[in-house]
Formats: C-alpha cells, sequence, structure tokens
C-alpha cells in the first residue's frame, strides 16, 4: 500500500500539466491528494500547510516541469526543532 507521501506525490506528477499553467514557481500544498494552495515562498506554504494538517498528511512541492524538478520538496512526519 502506498504512503501518504507518496499517494501525494502521484497525485502531483498526475495533475502537474493543469497545475503548470495557473501555478508555476509557486510552492504547493497537496493534502489528500488535492492542492490545498499555492504559495510564492516554501516558509508560508508551511505555516499554513501546518494550520490544516499534521506533518505527514501533507506535501510541499515546488510546481516545476520536470526538467526543473527536484522531486520531493518536503514531507515531514515531525516538526524539526530549528533552535
Amino acid at each position: 500500500m502506498a504512503s501518504v507521501d507518496e499517494k501525494n506525490y502521484e497525485w502531483f506528477k498526475k495533475n502537474l500539466p493543469e497545475l503548470m499553467k495557473n501555478h508555476h514557481g509557486k510552492y504547493l500544498i497537496i493534502h489528500e491528494e488535492r492542492d490545498k494552495g499555492a504559495y510564492e515562498t516554501f516558509e508560508s506554504a508551511l505555516n499554513d500547510a501546518l494550520k490544516i494538517a499534521v506533518p505527514g498528511e501533507f506535501l510541499i512541492q515546488r510546481c516545476v516541469g520536470e526538467e526543473e524538478s527536484t522531486q520531493v520538496i518536503c514531507s515531514l512526519t515531525k516538526l524539526p526543532n530549528f533552535s
């Protein structure tokens, strides 16, 4: 069975052509195999993602083409300790 991360990333790849039309270069929150928002910065995407889901239930992915992609940008299972 595929993990939540795998399902969300597969959904992103499948829908990338459509997502690129409106969100090219932005950071997307993918939660429950749906686009939950597009953001200019990773930080703003992460802040909003944490308002709708717990780490491990969402993916933050930059919306770029295959040639620009670095694959999964952020998939947390727990919050990092930045202190």
